[in-house]
């Protein structure tokens, strides 16, 4: 199986998920980190749930490029994580997301945007899609910024993750336009 690519940003390098030691205690370390979760899960997740959280992890990674990349900085420090993987909505959407979680002691660098740019761009160049969505608890002001600084604009409201949460959407066309 082809791994997914390594990815850069001009501040960090973006590394596939492996189900190693190391990757797993990043992940498990956001999971069960009450304030990463806030806007998430809304509470830390047990043992049990992080164990599954991993399983579902690694079962989606490099599916069709799709999967979870830790974020690291120029020193190697794991800053967070994000992705790209289907959206689970009440229908049938085929919508991909992007999302992430960063780390409590470095929230408010513009980590997530920069990220969520660089996913978006590999989706459209790297992987053709035609659009990536996102949504967000509408209290997570800061996240809301950084989709929109990532180029995501708000689309109304869609039920995902069995919740009625604002949608972001950005095609590859304006994606496009917003470049040249």
């Amino acid at each position: 199986m082809q791994l997914n690519p390594s990815l850069a940003s001009p501040r960090f390098t973006l590394i596939p998920v492996s189900n190693s030691q190391q990757c797993n205690g990043h992940l498990i370390e956001m999971m069960q980190d009450e304030r990463v979760q806030r806007y998430i899960t809304g509470k830390a997740f047990t043992d049990e749930e992080a164990l599954a959280g991993l399983e579902r992890c690694h079962q989606l990674n490099n599916t069709y490029g799709l999967g979870y990349w830790l974020i690291y900085d120029s020193e190697q420090v794991c800053m967070g994580m994000c992705l790209l993987k289907p959206m689970p909505t009440d229908r049938e959407t085929g919508y991909i997301e992007t999302g992430y979680w960063i780390k409590p002691d470095f929230w408010g660098n513009k980590i997530a945007a920069e990220v969520s740019r660089r996913l978006i761009d590999y989706a459209f160049n790297d992987l053709d899609l035609d659009q990536i969505t996102a949504v967000v608890d509408s209290e997570n002001i800061a996240s809301i910024k950084s989709l929109e600084r990532a180029g995501l604009t708000r689309d109304g409201s869609i039920i995902a993750y069995a919740s009625e949460l604002p949608f972001f959407s950005i095609t590859r066309h304006n994606y496009l336009n917003k470049k040249s």
